[in-house]
């Protein structure tokens, strides 16, 4: 599983560092950013919610 960030799309809320700090987090000018290239298995259902719960989708799952 691969995960992408849309940084035009971000408007930098922090749910998706919330939800799953280990592959998410907000840089020093509040820009959010996928912090591993693959996804572990365990991980998997937070980046489901995180993607879900993105108010401008600006998350892309890729299985």
């Amino acid at each position: 599983m691969k995960v992408t960030m849309d940084e035009q799309r971000c408007i930098r809320c922090g749910f998706c560092e919330t939800i799953a700090p280990e592959v998410f987090s907000l840089d020093g000018s509040m820009v959010a950013r996928v912090k591993m290239e693959l996804i572990p298995w365990h991980l998997r259902d937070l980046i489901y919610q995180a993607a879900e719960e993105c108010p401008e989708n600006a998350i892309r799952v890729i299985d």
